[in-house]
């Protein structure tokens, strides 16, 4: 998984940043978001007016949230984490 681009969300509110994600060779998502929540940081998909256009496996999810949270803080030098 790499993160290919995350940019800040200075809106005030939860939302802590929108980002790109190369979840394997074959498949890229964008415009999902990256929110802290009073149970840790989540990641949601980006979605249509009345449906999610993905769903994640919550250990996948935790992952990605790890891997958006490192990449908007810095403190990845190389986005990819193991999948």
């Amino acid at each position: 998984m790499e993160i290919l681009e995350i940019r800040p969300e200075h809106g005030g509110g939860n939302t802590l940043a929108r980002f790109d994600a190369q979840l394997s060779p074959d498949i890229r998502m964008f415009g999902l978001k990256l929110v802290k929540t009073p149970r840790g940081h989540r990641v949601y998909p980006p979605h249509t007016s009345t449906n999610n256009v993905a769903t994640f496996a919550p250990a996948f999810a935790e992952k990605l949230a790890r891997a958006a949270l490192a990449a908007l803080t810095g403190e990845a030098d190389d986005r990819r984490q193991s999948a």
